[in-house]
């Protein structure tokens, strides 16, 4: 996996909240592994890259140590490890930090990673696309999750033509508001959102890097319309009434996910083109009622105001406003419902699961602000 300096802190941070166990002991740690550049069909050892160990703690986080590669692209590291942390290597090559999977103690032999030249024209490609739609609410928008993988089939890592350029883009439906990056291979900070327009900042090294957006479409677009990815399109839509065309996705068996029912429509491999969601009349006429209706309440709410205080009536304090579920019971409960079972479910059920605990994490999180 690679990562920009920019991105170093996310991935840390992702690596640390992988680290649970309470009680720190101090054992003999070792680490050890080779650097390769991909070449042609095949990867040949590199000498001389800066390899760099970090920990990652509830009480620190940072670099520990760093070496350099030999002639055969070989590293070791050995210090005196702790128990409760997570530990990182990564390799800086061409001014890309290119991170392997974290390990925890007392170590690991062999692990390898995979570096690759730089180019602003190796060939990216929107690999797959799994879309939840989520019906109206009382912000006259509807919910959108969109989880999609870019995919790098080629020997180099794709960077951007300059600091400023993206090294790869995404267009979101026409009308799409507060764009926002959820959990993924790609930290938000990589990420620059345009109008419709979605700007991975970040290199894209050879690979898979998956990515998930959240995003409200108004009612009153009631025809809005994806980019079909290359591989495979899942569209998963909870509201009654609504039908899909395009890009070869035909009718599939249903997701049930946390009580509710969301409507499938799948193609592998997508036929190209974007992919249409046609919702049930009365969408745009929802949207202009629920406008009417927020003015309404907003006067009523003012001559309610102003007849209070003319009243001069005692002050009494009103009720306190409950708070939401208890949302992080819900994210266990989802994850007991899901635990070990990523091979026993087929991958748009896996995916919708994904995309709620991501929405519930999202709410919990807001209410821990709110509340603070």
């Amino acid at each position: 996996m690679a990562a920009s300096r920019r991105s170093r802190a996310a991935v840390l941070g992702a690596a640390l909240a992988l680290s649970t166990s309470p009680l720190a002991g101090q054992v003999p740690l070792a680490i050890s592994g080779q650097t390769t550049r991909i070449q042609g069909p095949d990867t040949v050892p590199v000498r001389g890259v800066q390899i760099t160990l970090h920990r990652v703690s509830r009480t620190a986080q940072g670099a520990i140590d760093s070496t350099t590669t030999g002639d055969d692209g070989r590293f070791r590291f050995r210090a005196a490890g702790d128990t409760t942390a997570i530990y990182l290597v990564s390799a800086n090559y061409a001014g890309i930090e290119y991170f392997a999977e974290p390990v925890r103690m007392p170590g690991v032999e062999g692990i390898r990673i995979i570096v690759s030249d730089t180019s602003s024209t190796a060939p990216v490609r929107l690999g797959t696309r799994h879309l939840i739609i989520r019906p109206p609410d009382a912000s006259g928008s509807r919910a959108i999750l969109d989880l999609f993988s870019i995919r790098n089939d080629g020997a180099e890592t794709r960077i951007g033509r300059d600091s400023l350029s993206a090294s790869w883009q995404v267009i979101l439906p026409a009308g799409a508001l507060q764009p926002e990056v959820q959990e993924g291979d790609i930290s938000p900070s990589a990420v620059r959102f345009r109008g419709d327009t979605v700007d991975v900042l970040a290199p894209i090294a050879p690979g898979v890097k998956n990515m998930m957006l959240s995003y409200r479409l108004p009612v009153g677009k009631d025809r809005p319309a994806w980019i079909a990815p290359a591989d495979s399109f899942d569209v998963l839509v909870e509201e009654e009434g609504a039908t899909v065309h395009g890009a070869g996705l035909e009718p599939a068996a249903p997701v049930e996910l946390m009580g509710s029912t969301l409507r499938r429509w799948t193609a592998s491999p997508p036929t190209g083109g974007s992919a249409e969601v046609k919702f049930a009349g009365g969408s745009a006429a929802l949207g202009r009622l629920l406008y009417w209706l927020v003015g309404l309440v907003a006067v009523a709410l003012a001559t309610g105001a102003a007849l209070a205080f003319r009243r001069q009536s005692r002050n009494v304090a009103p009720p306190a406003t409950p708070l939401p579920a208890d949302l992080v019971g819900e994210i266990a409960r989802l994850d007991a419902r899901y635990a070990g079972s990523r091979d026993r479910v087929g991958e748009a059920e896996w995916a919708a699961y994904e995309a709620e605990r991501a929405r519930l994490k999202a709410a919990a999180l807001a209410r821990r602000r709110t509340h603070r």
